[in-house]
């Protein structure tokens, strides 16, 4: 599920060189977790909010935990399932983003307090953490802002896509989003404020579905939209920094209002992308709080225009399918069937018996439930499920995890960065946080036309003479070092930026090595004058150089030169 670069050719090319095979017909069966450490019988691992694949033998699964099982991630390496990492994982809208091979994002709490489930994230490469954020307090938003989807083009382009909210100030009504642009990252905000249900990456495109009620993943609130829309606009296409409207609308159904359906999940194989969902949340007047429809699907083939499955067999009005998985290369996908949310969350699922359904290509759906033993909830809803070319993987409300396997094998995934057990986690009150300055409205769905420079405005900005350099000597060193710093190779020690501010600004510093970002200073405002800015960093991962990020608070009559100034590189 979100897989960014597992294309048919590509996982039929793992398979083949794994000596994988093609099976007959599959079944589901459970798939027992290995016990917890100190112990010694399989336990489920509380809620499954994500799973997602790179390859046939490298998978991921996000974990509440419980009383036995630490919140985290596991880790399929084509032969068993492990605890990859203790941190940063749980909630009921975690979802895992794959940046590259050996590189991830994963949305979960903030490392520090009891801020609810997608107001924070973790950044993993090569078997680290090396990136922890929060933004359950954002500034331009207000106390709270959970994002639920998240795709990555590259590990230097990742989205991440929230709620519907209103500015802090009661104005710029949108959709939160978080963009990641390899150093910083930053809000952008859809001035068509239906709460984001989910993100993929698509043929290059980053597609992105919404939520038309005001149910689960969108805190209960109805869309705060600028502009009317008489039928909502269910799919985006992100252009940029510009989002822009697709014109998919659904089937009418008699007796469904217009703003009826939710679109509650999406999926690729690179060839076929898939989009689901249901009725839209209604409310508490509503039976179970949605709008009483059969589920819907969508399918995008390559890059043709979205079309609804026309769907055929027995299809319930009071169930819809949450969450969803191409099968790769066959024009059919696998989708969880749910009749339980919660507000501000997705699923709950604890009291719903778990099942899949089966779409065909030709939109015939057939239903199978993943356990029958007495006992609605013995197990919880289904609430994740993926695809590979190898398997199909399912896993449930309370823990517990099904495959449907065709028989094919792949190598065991021996990959340094997914055989241990991650434990830290930077935390980021200390380091790291999202930039706090109110962002533009980049939407451009209802932008003015661009006015251009007149002849006068033109001679006008020759004869003005630019400013002085917003910041100029600059100077790093580093703090006094004890005995134990000097002999311990790793020590932590105190990196300490002068320079000179011309103007009052807002001031922010980024410590590089190389292409890695080591440290950070969150921007914060300071008057013109001399200043220091203080960061705590390793000695094996001392910066080479640093970055100032710029905002100025006064404006000069003149802004030419206020831009980012980069620094000298502290010795190391």
């Amino acid at each position: 599920m979100r897989r960014l670069f597992t294309t048919l050719v590509a996982s039929a090319a793992l398979a083949v060189a794994a000596g994988g095979g093609v099976a007959g017909a599959a079944e589901w069966d459970e798939v027992r977790l290995p016990a917890p450490a100190g112990g010694t019988l399989s336990v489920p691992a509380g809620f499954v909010g994500d799973l997602s694949f790179w390859a046939p033998n490298r998978g991921l699964m996000t974990v509440a935990g419980n009383n036995s099982v630490p919140a985290g991630l596991y880790s399929w390496d084509g032969e068993s399932w492990h605890q990859l990492s203790t941190v940063c994982g749980g909630g009921q809208n975690s979802r895992i983003a794959w940046a590259g091979p050996t590189e991830f994002w994963t949305i979960t709490v903030p490392s520090a307090g009891s801020a609810a489930s997608g107001t924070g994230l973790c950044h993993f490469k090569d078997g680290a953490v090396v990136g922890s954020y929060s933004f359950y307090n954002v500034p331009a938003f207000g106390p709270s802002v959970p994002v639920n989807a998240a795709t990555c083009r590259s590990a230097n382009d990742c989205w991440f896509g929230g709620v519907g909210s209103l500015g802090a100030d009661g104005t710029q009504p949108g959709a939160f989003h978080l963009h990641w642009d390899g150093t910083e990252l930053r809000p952008v905000v859809n001035g068509q404020g239906r709460g984001v249900s989910d993100l993929i990456t698509h043929g290059g495109a980053v597609l992105e579905s919404t939520f038309a009620g005001i149910g689960a993943g969108v805190g209960a609130q109805p869309p705060f939209l600028r502009s009317p829309e008489d039928v909502p606009a269910l799919l985006h296409r992100i252009d940029g920094f510009s989002f822009v409207n697709d014109p998919f609308v659904p089937t009418p159904v008699e007796g469904v209002p217009a703003d009826g359906t939710d679109l509650r999940s999406m999926d690729t194989d690179g060839r076929t992308a898939w989009a689901v969902g249901g009725g839209a949340g209604s409310g508490p007047a509503a039976a179970n709080g949605v709008v009483q429809r059969t589920p819907v699907a969508v399918r995008k083939d390559g890059d043709g225009p979205w079309q609804e499955v026309p769907l055929s067999g027995t299809l319930p009005t009071d169930r819809w399918f949450g969450s969803v998985a191409a099968v790769p290369g066959a024009g059919e996908a696998w989708a969880t069937l749910t009749d339980s949310e919660v507000g501000g969350g997705f699923i709950s699922g604890d009291s719903s018996a778990p099942s899949v359904a089966h779409i065909a290509a030709d939109g015939a759906v057939r239903t199978v439930e993943l356990d029958r033993r007495t006992g609605p909830a013995a197990r919880g809803a289904a609430t994740a499920v993926a695809c590979t070319a190898n398997d199909c993987w399912a896993a449930t409300a309370k823990g517990y995890l099904y495959r449907r396997s065709t028989g094919a094998t792949s190598a065991r995934d021996t990959d340094p960065a997914f055989q241990g057990t991650i434990s830290i986690r930077p935390n980021e009150a200390a380091a790291q946080a999202i930039a706090d300055d109110p962002p533009a409205d980049d939407s451009r769905l209802l932008a003015p036309p661009v006015e251009l420079p007149t002849e006068a405005d033109a001679e006008a900005a020759i004869e003005c003479a630019a400013p002085p350099a917003l910041v100029t000597r600059v100077k790093a060193t580093t703090g006094k070092l004890t005995k134990l710093q000097r002999r311990q190779a790793n020590a932590k020690v105190t990196l300490i930026i002068r320079f000179r501010l011309a103007r009052r600004a807002r001031v922010g510093v980024t410590f590089k090595r190389g292409k890695r970002t080591v440290a950070r200073v969150k921007p914060r405002a300071l008057k013109a004058g001399t200043r220091k800015l203080t960061v705590s960093v390793r000695r094996k991962s001392f910066p080479k150089n640093i970055k100032f990020s710029l905002k100025e608070l006064t404006t000069p009559e003149c802004t030419a030169g206020s831009g980012d100034v980069a620094g000298t590189g502290p010795a190391s």
